[in-house]
């Protein structure tokens, strides 16, 4: 099943005009985002130069090798392939399955590629350089009753380091077995135990972790996984930095009218730019700082921000296309003005899977109560109004108010025969009436609601499922919820399911 992305909650003017291709939002994207304009813009794309393939090719190696993933994708862009790339924060064990999602995208995309006769290999990014750590400090998970359990490490630290520097604690080790304890108990448990405790552990990295984790739940395919703190990695990316640094001042004002455009045309703005912006990072010890203007001189370490990140990934990779959410497609019609003026070419920007994986005991419990999937994302209450309906009774106060409607405006003639003003006292009646029934009706509901336990318990599960916090569950719940009632099977199983060319949001039973 499929449902416009128009009826999901807090999706913005900017994403769903990028969906629709609207006229209004071309102008601040150079290219479509379609198969076709994939493989034009991959075909057209200049070959990198053969000592800078070779080095980047040397680094993922390693990388890959480090992590336990395949080396198949590193051997198609050792071979002149282009890169499909996504990324993301490096979650508590993958953080919530947007980044499922997001890495099967760029597979999927990667797979059409290769089957219109260019060679491509999908590459997941991992946020090495950002400086946030509560956003990676917790993850949600469904347990055995789908009520929400938060699990949560201990990623203080003193400074405002990358959280590719800091390392998980002692604390780890409880975090995953209190997880494990909160997950149902299935066949599939003793693999997930093993899975998060190999790749989780003190004096690991949150990048090395991930990167281990999705590196095994991806070992089907050709995905290459990037940390861009490697020293090797940092020398590729220093011409782009250098001429940012250098072309500051144009990108500055470039980034600015870029914002005026974007604000006069009815859009938000994802990242803040005045006149002290760099999108520069300096690192100062083991601290991630924001350069000022002033402070751009030669020889400081360098790291950018979220609109110059992805200039600076493309000075490295052959990209072809990034898969993103909704977000990071806000980023890239802002970030555009900086590929231009730092004269690199940007690649079209597809937009990432957006679903919804309804487990088969949540699926049955949602037929049983007559309840539709696009409605569970309007929150508990809703579902409760929509069982009313279905609950012994209810008919009886439909039957009344059409009862009551009808003997009500029987009496229409009778009232304007006498005095036509009457009319609007029957009007006012009924509709004081009506409300006064509607409350009796919700007492009653809410009493039955009350009186049975098991559907409250049934709805407060379907709710946490599909919507958690009136949120979308992709953007919520961890994987290993799902990966625990299904095995690692499910991967494949979402790969069958999922369709990366559709812009609607799909909802996959499994």
């Amino acid at each position: 099943m499929q449902i416009s992305p128009r009826r999901l909650p807090a999706a913005s003017a900017l994403y769903l005009d990028y969906l629709d291709d609207s006229p209004r939002i071309q102008s601040f994207f150079p290219h479509q985002y379609n198969l076709e304009s994939i493989a034009q813009f991959a075909r057209r794309r200049p070959a990198l130069d053969g000592k800078h393939l070779s080095t980047l090719s040397a680094a993922l190696a390693r990388q890959q090798a480090k992590l336990g993933a395949s080396q198949s994708g590193v051997e198609i862009l050792a071979a002149g392939g282009v890169a499909v790339i996504t990324g993301q924060q490096p979650g508590l064990f993958t953080g919530p399955h947007l980044s499922i999602l997001k890495a099967l995208s760029a597979v999927k995309i990667a797979r059409c590629l290769e089957q219109s006769g260019i060679k491509a290999a999908s590459v997941f990014w991992i946020a090495a350089e950002d400086h946030d750590h509560e956003e990676i400090e917790s993850t949600w998970v469904l347990n055995r009753d789908y009520g929400l359990c938060r699990a949560r490490v201990d990623l203080s630290d003193d400074v405002s380091a990358p959280v590719g520097w800091i390392q998980y604690k002692k604390d780890i080790e409880q975090v995953i077995e209190d997880c494990l304890a909160c997950l149902p108990q299935s066949e599939f448990a003793g693999d997930i135990r093993d899975l998060l405790h190999s790749c989780y552990m003190p004096g690991r990295s949150p990048v090395e972790s991930f990167g281990m984790m999705m590196a095994r739940i991806f070992s089907d395919t050709p995905m290459v996984f990037v940390d861009p703190l490697d020293p090797e990695l940092k020398r590729l990316a220093q011409p782009a930095l250098t001429k940012a640094v250098d072309r500051n001042p144009e990108v500055r004002t470039a980034l600015l009218q870029r914002n005026r455009r974007l604000v006069e045309s009815g859009y938000h703005l994802q990242v803040k730019v005045d006149d002290s912006f760099t999108g520069l990072f300096t690192y100062r010890g083991r601290a991630r700082q924001v350069l000022k203007p002033k402070e751009l001189t030669a020889g400081i370490p360098l790291s950018p921000n979220a609109l110059l990140r992805p200039v600076v990934q493309d000075s490295i990779f052959p990209t072809a296309a990034y898969v993103g959410g909704p977000a990071e497609i806000a980023y890239f019609a802002q970030a555009a003005a900086a590929y231009e003026v730092l004269e690199y070419p940007m690649p079209p920007i597809v937009p990432r899977i957006s679903a919804t994986i309804v487990e088969s005991r949540v699926a049955r419990n949602m037929e049983k109560y007559g309840l539709d999937l696009p409605g569970a994302l309007e929150g508990t209450e809703s579902l409760k109004r929509k069982c009313m309906s279905a609950w012994s009774g209810m008919e009886e106060f439909d039957r009344v108010e059409q009862n009551m409607e009808e003997q009500l405006e029987s009496l229409r003639g009778k009232l304007a025969s006498v005095d036509v003003t009457l009319a609007g006292a029957l009007n006012t009646s009924k509709s004081k009436v009506r409300h006064q029934l509607k409350s009796l009706r919700t007492r009653y509901a809410n009493a039955e609601f009350r009186r049975d336990k098991v559907l409250e318990r049934h709805l407060i599960g379907i709710e946490n499922s599909i919507a958690p916090e009136r949120k979308m569950q992709e953007r919520v719940i961890n994987a290993t919820s799902f990966l625990i009632r299904n095995g690692m099977g499910m991967i494949r199983r979402m790969d069958e399911l999922l369709d990366v060319h559709s812009r609607q949001h799909q909802f996959i039973e499994l």
